[in-house]
């Protein structure tokens, strides 16, 4: 269940959990942008780094580049969200984005270390 509480002129979301089922809202985007950066780290983009940072910036980046799509999710398992093609494209383009513009310093490639906690999931 989620509770609207307005605070200071701000409107403030606390989600309850509880013990049966209630629909909730969600954007149905978010769950296939987070696959398909799963699925490119493994793929693709195995250089990318996968600080939480970053990670967040490639994920937000890509669902502000695809149009909203905000469900009540059921129990019914039904698939929604913008076609798997638009949401590759949109994380391709987020990656490549962070890749070069990162909102950390970059390590230099003589001072890079191994990424020892790289899980090589996103969603992990």
């Amino acid at each position: 269940m989620v509770l609207f509480l307005q605070q200071k002129k701000k409107i403030c979301f606390i989600r309850l959990s509880m013990n049966d089922f209630k629909p909730s809202v969600v954007n149905a985007n978010l769950e296939r942008v987070m696959a398909v950066v799963d699925k490119f780290l493994v793929d693709r983009y195995q250089n990318l780094c996968t600080c939480p940072r970053c990670m967040c910036d490639i994920v937000a980046i890509a669902l502000n580049y695809l149009p909203p799509h905000y469900i009540v999710e059921t129990e019914t398992g039904k698939e929604f969200g913008s076609p798997w093609v638009m949401v590759e494209t949109a994380v391709a383009e987020a990656i490549d984005r962070v890749m070069e513009n990162p909102n950390h310093p970059r390590l230099k490639s003589s001072d890079a270390q191994p990424d020892t906690h790289r899980s090589g999931s996103f969603m992990s």
